[in-house]
């Protein structure tokens, strides 16, 4: 007979632990159905018959459906899939990389060179699948008379303000290495607590400031995210507040149909001070991460968690270090926490996928009045696709403008210039200088001018966001330049306001404030 188990894996009475459907899934899409012709690319498995419950490698009980042959002729995956060997698996889906179209192996090995390599080496699986069942998270009573089981997460930490310590010649403080690990084991309340969860603590070594790590390193930490993502409940990330917002909105984006909460977090004062609120910090991002209430990416300081890709840093000496401009934040906390749950995104529709490749040929370039605008044509025609360069230096240009968006209005050559470098397959994004709000693009006449120029609104979204998105979306290397310029108005990871549901603009008509009521988006 089968019986299922917990997290949605099936197993068989007598048999080892078998793979997961949300596995067997992402196994099989490459090999079976992604090269097929006339599929759609998202396209899932389902190679089994009706029946809701199959398993992988044992032959199927009387009482059981017999499971439906794949549709595909890879006799070699068929047999691997069938013995559980992982390692012939892998080397078998590896393989396909070099299997791929040309285009998409030159696509792969450009984003590479322009990530450069990441400066820590990967956490790998930090699971010892030789003492527990592979592919089942551990459920470890607190006591015989209670029925609950505790929570395990994973802490991963790149260094920042929250494990640093002063220097022995000068008290200059610096990261170090195994410190955070040894202020963990004196903290009473993270042993003696039974509500508290269990962890597990990653260092990357060595330590580097938060300013020295890129997309290729923040795809090193999704990626260990993805190796370990069956085995823990929940993931915490530890790095330093400078590029906290960019790394977190970027791992929103890598992180496709998130189902398990992954906090930031860090800290304005090192742990090892007598006042500080690293203490606090950690202890809250680790309850996140153990709930199951906001599986997200999100960002967790002071007192409140933000969503990561609507999070900016605000301030360099106070506590309150970030904010969220056009968003409440997901919850607060007090003497309870107080969650916003119409602000929680649905849960996802699929396995967890993760997009390791971001484009980072963008540039951002912030107005002030009477700028030169013929340097940025200069730049333009200097960095963009020509008939002997196929591809340009220049993949999109992000434009900080005044207000909801304008320019001067005396200024035609420059909305000529933007004109002209849409047409040359130059992403053009305006984004507004002002803390608070949207860009409306269709208010002012200018803004209708560089509507009609192919200029494309961030609408409400931050810098972060638009930065980390468009590398995301030009990364993928499945979009086309019109399909890039639609998806920016389009709420992803909730990144973005839609529209449709800002606020109506001033001296607007009574139909255009009706039509705003109601609207709910994430």
């Amino acid at each position: 007979m089968l019986r299922p188990t917990s997290r949605a894996i099936w197993k068989s009475a007598d048999a080892e632990p078998m793979m997961s459907m949300t596995s067997t899934a992402r196994l099989f899409r490459r090999r079976v159905f992604w090269n097929t012709p006339n599929m759609p690319k998202m396209i899932g498995c389902r190679c089994f018959s009706s029946s809701r419950t199959a398993t992988i490698g044992k032959k199927p009980t009387k009482t059981s459906t017999p499971a439906a042959q794949p549709i595909t002729d890879d006799k070699d995956l068929l047999l691997a899939l069938q013995e559980q060997d992982l390692k012939k698996i892998e080397t078998i889906i590896k393989d396909d990389d070099d299997n791929q179209p040309p285009s998409w192996q030159e696509h792969a090995a450009h984003m590479k060179q322009l990530m450069g390599e990441s400066l820590q080496p990967p956490a790998g699986k930090l699971i010892d699948e030789t003492t527990e069942e592979r592919l089942f998270i551990p459920e470890v009573s607190l006591h015989a008379a209670d029925g609950r089981h505790r929570k395990r997460i994973l802490i991963l930490c790149t260094g920042g303000t929250l494990t640093m310590t002063p220097r022995e010649s000068d008290g200059a403080l610096e990261p170090v290495e195994g410190a955070l690990s040894a202020y963990m084991q004196d903290m009473t309340e993270l042993h003696q607590n039974p509500n508290m969860p269990e962890y597990h603590l990653h260092e990357y070594t060595p330590f580097y400031d938060s300013s020295d790590l890129g997309p290729a390193d923040w795809a090193r930490v999704a990626q260990d995210i993805r190796v370990n993502y069956l085995h823990y409940d929940g993931f915490v990330v530890v790095t330093g507040t400078d590029t906290m917002a960019y790394m977190s909105c970027a791992l929103s984006f890598m992180l496709e149909n998130l189902g398990k909460p992954v906090v930031f977090t860090g800290s304005q004062i090192p742990l090892c001070e007598p006042y500080n609120d690293a203490r606090r910090n950690l202890i809250m991002a680790m309850i996140f991460a153990s709930r199951d209430t906001i599986n997200e990416v999100t960002l967790f300081f002071h007192d409140r968690l933000l969503r990561a890709c609507r999070s900016t840093k605000v301030n360099t000496h106070r506590l309150k270090a970030f904010d969220s401009p056009n968003m409440d934040p997901l919850a607060r906390i007090g003497i309870a926490i107080d969650e916003n749950e119409h602000l929680i995104l649905p849960p996802p529709r699929g396995s967890l996928r993760v997009h390791s490749r971001m484009d980072t040929r963008l540039l951002t370039l912030r107005l002030v009045p009477g700028f030169d605008d013929s340097m940025i044509a200069e730049m333009i025609e200097r960095h963009s696709a020509t008939p002997d360069k196929k591809n340009g230096s220049l993949q999109c240009i992000v434009l900080q403008l005044y207000g909801t968006g304008n320019i001067p209005n005396i200024k035609e050559s420059f909305i000529q210039i933007l004109a002209d470098a849409a047409e040359k397959g130059i992403l053009v994004v305006a984004s507004t200088q002002c803390y608070t709000g949207s860009v409306m693009l269709g208010h002012y006449a200018v803004g209708k001018a560089l509507e009609s120029a192919g200029v494309v609104s961030a609408n409400d979204m931050t810098l972060e966001a638009i930065a980390c998105k468009v590398g995301y979306l030009y990364g993928r290397g499945d979009l086309t330049h019109a399909q890039v310029a639609r998806l920016m108005s389009v709420s992803l990871r909730g990144e973005v306001t839609p529209s449709d549901a800002l606020s109506p603009p001033p001296l607007s008509s009574a139909y255009q404030r009706a039509i705003r009521k109601g609207k709910t988006y994430y």
